[in-house]
């Protein structure tokens, strides 16, 4: 019986399971996958992200990994306006400029499950967990098939850090779509030349946008987002709606015309989705398993690394402090759901905008001429600002020309 059973070794999972080993508490990792897998992504870390890895001390090998340093984002609206906003320096700073990162997910999540395993994490890897072993009333464990077989893993906590789709969440009649947002990711990889430079690109277009990272030195994701009748309209043609999409962002067309496109089309969605909670008798969602809205601010791999962070003071209380686990699971609940409809609350004010392209092109034109304003907004979407920082005391002045 191990003391944490941890289903999903991605960054959400691997970063908790190594968190745990070093306050010598016993965790297991489950994930259905053998590492290294092909993982779709945007394959973006955004400068807040950057910011956690350095705190774990994991920044120096996912730079040794290959990422690529990005300084900001090149933006595009319907009517072709565009302006560069790069990542404000915060207050509080060591003096170099906040930047972001492009990485494949394929070696970000090899790299942080090597890091919990060298930490003497056990992950059993090609596991699937169909179910939740429940006693009295309280998740005990998981059941699931493996190389060998059926098989059962008892804990004394579960934690669901197995995505989008997660199993514990669902098993828990926790998980349920999004009300409204219906959207999904058309992704694609292509090597090359690409000209952006050190930025990344973000073209809004009629009902759709189109987002490019660069990775390495000259690979690039190219993810377009369209509503999910779109997407299922187009079901057996899904290259050509790829294709007919990106010509309707010139720019973003311009900057992958002379590459090569390499593997498959990957199609997700829909997006949006939440937890009714994140927190149960013996379980806690973290990661996307608690909920994810929209990538265009790119917030996944950020709230999978502060999540488990979270997550692990939760849990180290829970097992060591005597204390009934209950409180402390409704306390850990609450600020995780906090963190996240204030992270929510921003994605609709952003997507109002992004489906009308008149209020687009005049939120573009609005930012064009205001650069310290469009930085303190990508200060926002890049986790380094909390979304009330548009609205503070000291923002006003950027909201004049």
């Amino acid at each position: 019986m191990s003391d944490v059973i941890i289903v999903g070794a991605g960054p959400a999972g691997s970063v908790l399971a190594a968190l745990l080993a070093q306050r010598s508490i016993d965790a297991l990792l489950l994930d259905r996958a053998a590492f290294p897998r092909p993982k779709t992504c945007g394959d973006y870390l955004s400068p807040g992200t950057v910011r956690l890895l350095h705190r774990l001390d994991l920044l120096g090998p996912v730079q040794a990994g290959g990422a690529r340093r990005l300084s900001g984002m090149e933006l595009v609206s319907p009517d072709g306006t565009t302006f560069t906003a790069t990542y404000p320096a915060p207050a509080r700073s060591d003096g170099g400029r906040p930047y972001a990162l492009g990485i494949p997910r394929a070696t970000l999540d090899a790299l942080l499950l090597g890091h919990a395993r060298r930490w003497g994490v056990k992950c059993l890897e090609g596991f699937r967990v169909t179910d939740l072993i429940r006693e009295d009333g309280r998740v005990g464990g998981v059941k699931g098939v493996g190389p060998q077989g059926p098989e059962a893993y008892r804990a004394r906590l579960v934690v669901g850090a197995d995505g989008r789709n997660s199993v514990v969440a669902r098993r828990l009649a926790l998980h349920r779509p999004h009300p409204r947002l219906r959207r999904m990711a058309l992704v694609a990889s292509y090597e090359g030349a690409s000209g952006l430079g050190d930025h990344g690109l973000i073209s809004v277009g009629d009902g759709s946008y189109c987002i490019l990272n660069p990775i390495g030195e000259s690979r690039i994701n190219a993810a377009i987002v369209v509503d999910q009748a779109v997407a299922q309209a187009w079901r057996a043609r899904q290259d050509e709606l790829f294709d007919r999409r990106l010509a309707t962002f010139p720019r973003a067309e311009t900057a992958v015309g002379r590459m090569r496109r390499t593997g498959p089309l990957r199609c997700l969605g829909p997006l949006a989705y939440r937890a009714r909670r994140t927190a149960a008798r013996g379980a806690l969602l973290i990661g996307d398993a608690a909920g994810f809205y929209d990538p265009l601010t790119g917030e996944g791999v950020f709230h999978a690394l502060q999540s488990a962070q979270r997550a692990a003071g939760c849990i180290v209380r829970i097992l060591r402090s005597g204390r009934p686990a209950a409180p402390l699971l409704a306390r850990f609940d609450r600020d995780q759901r906090r963190t996240l409809a204030a992270r929510e609350r921003l994605g609709a004010a952003l997507q109002a905008i992004l489906r009308r392209p008149a209020m687009a092109n005049g939120a573009a034109r609005f930012l064009r001429y205001r650069p310290a304003l469009a930085d303190l907004l990508m200060g926002v979407i890049g986790d380094l600002l909390p979304p009330r920082a548009l609205l503070s005391a000291g923002a006003l002045k950027y909201w004049r020309r």
